[in-house]
């Protein structure tokens, strides 16, 4: 009971610091020391040098928290100048305020720094409270989008994800913002991912291919008075890295599949009326196909999510977000004193993902049939939930129809009762996707 007064009183703190904050100037983002300290770890070097160059560049480049920068070579180019504008960063960017007219500042702290703490790192002062994690924008990685793996999510995802929130989180909807402010909101997220994907850039820059004892440096101030072309030289270097980044944000679009819908006349949960038969017979038979894609070998839906699909097949694995700082540096997550160091920078505690519980109806990337597509087709970003196979690219994957037979069986299971593998046949099932002792309930 004492603890969790404690809890409690630090919470409320917590708040309060954090509603103070909000109204005040903050001078510098957090540099990220928790990949610093995983590319040490990877090479035997010290960043700290190297990790102070670095602050200086970015906020060459992209300025602070009270006062945005946008970097000029982005700005100047026909393809980038347009992935943000200036005047949404500094609406978005800065203490919580308005004018005269009514116009919104400080809305990235208003809405959302308690969770996604100041340069997007998913460290706000809410962060360990809530399950999920917060996210951490600085990998570039997003979940819930219209693009495949690897590739950025539109400015239309993030407009989706901001409006409806997400589902079965602390994610909530801002669908009661100005249009003006959510566009803010999606730049300044754009601005933080880029900002940060930049800064993992050149730390991996400094670790593999600089030696700072020998001398070598990411960019020297004072060059630019002293010597202006070795400046120069070097922040060309810089210069592309950050166009690289920019680049995949710019394209996102190209990536997004022509599908908008199912095929026409396809029968889809919700969408056929009772009296026409013959469209009920067709859905039935859809549902009753994704069901056996579900539990089948090529979707192998089953594996995490379980035969029953109550999310109660494999667990014991983690999202990207926790790995980046972990396998990679070769630490095992079960050894508390390995990863001490890590959580001591602000690592957050590891915790297995836990896969989707599809009979409850609450899918985070949205329960539209599209919506669906998309994860099936795309996978998720940073999970262990990958893209399916697919027709004509893998002659024995999916076709497009399979994949919406598989939709209308996720949207059909909160509907139907749970079933209980109980026949040789399932069993045998059960055998061939790894599932023997985890079937049933």
């Amino acid at each position: 009971m004492f603890v969790s007064h404690l809890a409690r009183l630090s919470l409320c703190l917590s708040a309060l610091a954090l509603i103070a904050g909000c109204y005040a100037p903050i001078e510098s983002f957090d540099s990220n020391r928790i990949y610093a300290k995983r590319l040490e770890l990877e090479t035997g070097s010290e960043l700290d040098p190297a990790a102070r160059d670095i602050q200086l560049i970015l906020e060459r480049l992209f300025g602070t928290p009270d006062q945005p920068q946008w970097p000029d070579m982005l700005d100047q180019s026909d393809e980038l100048g347009s992935i943000v504008s200036l005047e949404r960063l500094a609406r978005a960017a800065g203490p919580i305020s308005s004018d005269e007219a009514g116009t919104h500042f400080g809305l990235y702290r208003k809405h959302c720094i308690a969770c996604h703490g100041t340069s997007g790192d998913g460290l706000g002062a809410t962060s360990r409270l809530l399950n999920p994690y917060p996210r951490d924008f600085r990998l570039g990685k997003f979940k819930t989008k219209s693009t495949p793996i690897g590739s950025k999510p539109t400015r239309d995802d993030l407009r989706r994800l901001l409006l409806s929130g997400i589902p079965g989180t602390s994610m909530a909807a801002f669908d009661l913002l100005d249009e003006s402010d959510v566009e803010a909101l999606i730049d300044y997220v754009i601005y933080l991912s880029i900002r940060g994907e930049v800064e993992r850039a050149l730390l991996v820059e400094a670790a593999f291919q600089l030696d700072y004892q020998d001398g070598d440096r990411l960019l020297d101030v004072e060059l630019e008075q002293s010597n202006p072309a070795e400046f120069a030289e070097a922040w060309n270097s810089i210069e592309s890295i950050v166009e690289r980044v920019a680049i995949k944000w710019s394209r996102a679009a190209e990536n997004v599949p022509e599908v908008t819908g199912p095929p026409v006349g396809f029968p889809i949960v919700g969408q056929v009326n009772a009296s026409d038969t013959e469209m009920a017979k067709r859905l039935d038979a859809s549902i009753e196909h994704g069901r056996e894609l579900f539990q089948g070998g090529v979707a192998s839906c089953a594996k995490c999510h379980g035969l029953t699909a109550m999310g109660d097949g494999l667990t014991e694995d983690f999202d990207d977000w926790t790995k980046d700082w972990s396998v990679s540096a070769g630490l095992n997550l079960t050894d508390r004193a390995a990863i001490k160091p890590m959580l001591a920078l602000g690592a957050l505690k590891p915790r297995t993902i836990q896969p989707r519980n599809l009979r409850s109806g609450v899918f985070r990337g949205g329960s539209r049939p599209i919506d669906l597509y998309y994860r099936i087709i795309h996978g998720i970003e940073g999970t262990p939930m990958p893209a399916v196979a697919l027709q004509p690219e893998n002659p024995l994957g999916l076709s497009k129809t399979d994949v919406w037979d598989l939709v209308n069986y996720l949207l059909n299971l909160p509907l139907e009762p749970i079933s209980v593998v109980t026949t040789a046949s399932e069993h045998s099932l059960a055998q061939d996707v790894g599932l023997i002792g985890k079937v049933g309930r």
